[in-house]
């Protein structure tokens, strides 16, 4: 059994904010976080990876003619260890900016010991 297929059947709501839910779930003899945000990213969104908080950040697509962007802190951790946690985001975002540096860690450089972040496609995949 994958981690996915572990997640969908046992996950637990652990907390659930405006933007984001937090589950729990174990598999393998380890505890894992899983936070997923509500909204689904597109190819307007932008995810930034500052210190130990993730910010969403949506670009309006025509900025001239009246749109506006907007940046919103959707989630921050608290303490120094983040075991096994992952953050999994629905969609395609245009980009990110601040993974690998912090505690933030993308697919390509997976550690127990930060935040591992990853699309829903790649998670179903685990």
């Amino acid at each position: 059994m994958k981690l996915y297929d572990c997640f969908e059947k046992h996950k637990i709501l652990i907390k659930e904010t405006e933007f984001v839910n937090v589950y729990s779930v174990k598999y393998d003899d380890k505890d894992y976080t899983v936070i997923i945000p509500k909204k689904s990213a597109n190819g307007r969104t932008v995810l930034q990876f500052v210190d130990k908080t993730i910010f969403w950040l949506q670009v309006p697509l025509l900025p001239r003619l009246g749109g506006h962007r907007y940046r919103r802190a959707i989630y921050k951790f608290v303490g120094d260890k983040q075991m096994n946690t992952l953050f999994v985001v629905k969609g395609e975002s245009r980009g990110d900016e601040g993974l690998d540096s912090g505690i933030f860690r993308s697919p390509r450089k997976y550690d127990e010991n930060y935040v591992n972040c990853m699309t829903y496609k790649r998670f179903m995949r685990m």
